[in-house]
């Protein structure tokens, strides 16, 4: 699995579906079908009904954490491309407690039961997390389908553990209560900061802890 940022221009939406479901949610998530236009927004714990740029309830009534879990399963298990999950994009200070060094990681609390951990990266055009099979998809959209959607702990551990010892200004957060962890760093330009140049790209991840994992 790989740390890199990808940014590169995008190609067709809806080639996968999503990567699995999690195990936990955040407020400001959101859950869109591609196919209707309709988006449902996470608010003080509950799914509100709203449409593509509108995060504004349209009063039809909201969706429990139950059903989005329920609904997104079923996307994933008949490979439904028209279903999306995406996570909240945090802003500084990241969320959560901090994870300084790679012997942190493996003494992390996890809530269970955890199957799989599926790894999204901010792109840097929409502003958005998106899932990183998505992202090389871009690329190639046949090694695309030989990439697996979601992770084991241990390669969520390895890549974190890769981010902070050889990133440029990483950190790394756990949000136990989104059953999620965030890293961010900052991305040099190829041949060196110029002169003047005062700040790096950012490459931000979020690993979210998943209950069922999608097919290969």
């Amino acid at each position: 699995m790989s740390a890199a940022v990808l940014s590169v221009p995008p190609v067709r939406p809806g080639l996968f579906p999503p990567p699995s479901v999690p195990l936990l949610f955040a407020d400001g998530d959101r859950y869109e079908w591609t196919h209707t236009g309709d988006v449902w927004t996470r608010t003080a714990g509950s799914w509100v009904p709203s449409s593509q740029d509108d995060p504004r309830d349209d009063g039809t009534g909201a969706w429990t954490d139950a059903e989005v879990r329920a609904s997104l399963g079923r996307a994933v298990e008949s490979w439904d491309v028209r279903h999306r999950f995406v996570p909240v994009v945090q802003h500084r200070p990241l969320p959560g407690l901090p994870v300084r060094t790679a012997g942190d990681l493996e003494h992390l609390e996890l809530p269970g039961p955890i199957r799989s951990v599926a790894q999204y990266l901010r792109d840097q055009r929409a502003g958005r997390f998106l899932p990183v099979r998505d992202l090389v998809a871009r690329y190639d959209e046949d090694a695309a389908y030989d990439f697996a959607p979601t992770v084991s702990l241990p390669d969520m551990v390895a890549v974190l553990a890769t981010i902070l010892a050889e990133r440029v200004r990483p950190q790394v957060t756990h949000d136990e209560r989104a059953g999620r962890l965030y890293a961010r760093y900052d991305v040099e330009p190829e041949g060196g900061m110029p002169v003047g140049y005062r700040r790096a790209a950012e490459g931000l991840h979020v690993f979210v802890l998943s209950a069922i994992p999608a097919e290969a």
